[in-house]
């Protein structure tokens, strides 16, 4: 953690947030990931000494607290009252980054695997069916096919077959669905338009959108893509 050598609370949570990384390892936090390995999976391009690293400076700032379990593997981390009050800045942040610096994605920007770990975060578990869904998706680049595995008490993102039949078969242009993911466009108009194809069982296809959520930051989006946003 660098000193601004300033007597100025601006200087002084810049400090402990200004490091590379640190906010978007905050916003997972605040979506809900606790676990070393879900926020390294949320954030693929860093490294692990790295996050670790982060962790700890995060920890010693008060922003976090762990709580070490039986094991390595079952420490979990969490923020504490001044790291819940950075809510608002991060929705703040995304508010701003909407308007003013979301443009077109850059191609290596669009990580498909993310994507689907993303999703798979916010899937509306209450409302799939009592079986298991096993919705493959293939992405026109070539990046494929990977599976979303679906059930009440757990949804998990497979790169290998797993082995049961395919209920739902996504078909699709990858930054198109990062855009419907995001807000900027709507299954719907995505599935009109031929960049998204959904198909498979029609009682389960028809009920697939409503088991999706947006990114927590999609209202964000939308707000700046509807006329006069």
């Amino acid at each position: 953690m660098r000193s601004y050598g300033q007597y100025c609370p601006v200087a002084k949570a810049s400090e402990v947030l200004g490091d590379r990384w640190t906010l978007l390892i905050v916003s997972e936090l605040i979506a809900g990931a606790d676990r070393f390995n879900d926020l390294a999976r949320g954030l693929p391009r860093i490294s692990r000494p790295l996050l670790a690293q982060r962790l700890r400076g995060l920890e010693r700032a008060g922003v976090i607290e762990k709580r070490t379990g039986a094991t390595a593997r079952s420490s979990s981390y969490h923020l504490t009252a001044a790291g819940e009050e950075l809510g608002p800045l991060i929705k703040g942040l995304a508010e701003w980054g909407a308007r003013w610096a979301f443009g077109e994605p850059e191609p290596d920007e669009l990580d498909p695997i993310l994507l689907l770990w993303w999703m798979r975060g916010g899937v509306n578990r209450e409302a799939l069916p009592s079986q298991r869904v096993v919705v493959r998706f293939d992405f026109w680049a070539g990046d494929g096919p990977y599976w979303l595995i679906l059930k009440t008490d757990d949804v998990s993102v497979c790169l290998q077959d797993p082995g049961f039949e395919v209920d739902i078969a996504v078909s699709a242009n990858l930054s198109a669905l990062f855009e419907v993911w995001l807000g900027r466009a709507t299954l719907a108009d995505a599935q009109a338009s031929g960049m998204v194809r959904v198909q498979g069982v029609p009682m389960l296809t028809r009920a697939f959108p409503s088991w999706l959520a947006l990114a927590p930051i999609a209202y964000a989006v939308r707000s700046t893509s509807q006329p006069g946003g």
